[in-house]
């Protein structure tokens, strides 16, 4: 009789365990399904992104170099380089430069790309301005930024 109630207890707890494991690996695969889509649905956005950048799309968040020299104080590259924030804000990378450089924070190069040093300008003019210090240029940042453009801020693209 003991042997009895001890296989049952056996089989019970064997069963209660494949169970278990089963709603787990049910779970563990709806997340992994759920994820997945996830990733196919940014990789269909950034095919769409990169095709629309080759075939000059209408707002490409690079441009080519310029052939020849400066343009509007930006030196070999072209003025229309755009700055993109996550949030899809853009303008034109060299306002961003001479504003900061007009404001004392940005000692680089007038070149159109917004790199290490520049992100690093921004999140000193946003500590000292009471914005928060993410090292990106977007609308509040831009919105006291282009002050020190005097006048000549290009205009904001979106």
């Amino acid at each position: 009789m003991k042997r009895m109630n001890f296989r049952s207890l056996l089989l019970v707890v064997g069963v209660l365990f494949l169970v278990t494991g089963c709603v787990s690996n049910k779970r563990h695969n709806r997340e992994v399904n759920a994820l997945q889509a996830q990733v196919n649905t940014l990789a269909s956005e950034v095919s769409r992104i990169d095709s629309q950048a080759q075939t000059g799309g209408a707002r490409s968040a690079v441009s080519a170099p310029q052939i020849g020299g400066e343009s509007a104080g930006v030196s070999g590259f072209a003025a229309s380089a755009v700055y993109r924030t996550p949030s899809g804000f853009e303008l034109p990378a060299a306002d961003i430069q001479q504003a900061l450089k007009s404001a004392g924070y940005y000692d680089g190069a007038l070149d159109g790309k917004i790199g290490p040093k520049a992100r690093e300008a921004i999140r000193a003019f946003q500590r000292d301005h009471g914005l928060t210090a993410d090292g990106v240029c977007g609308r509040r940042t831009w919105d006291q930024l282009k002050s020190y453009l005097g006048g000549s801020a290009s205009p904001v693209i979106k």
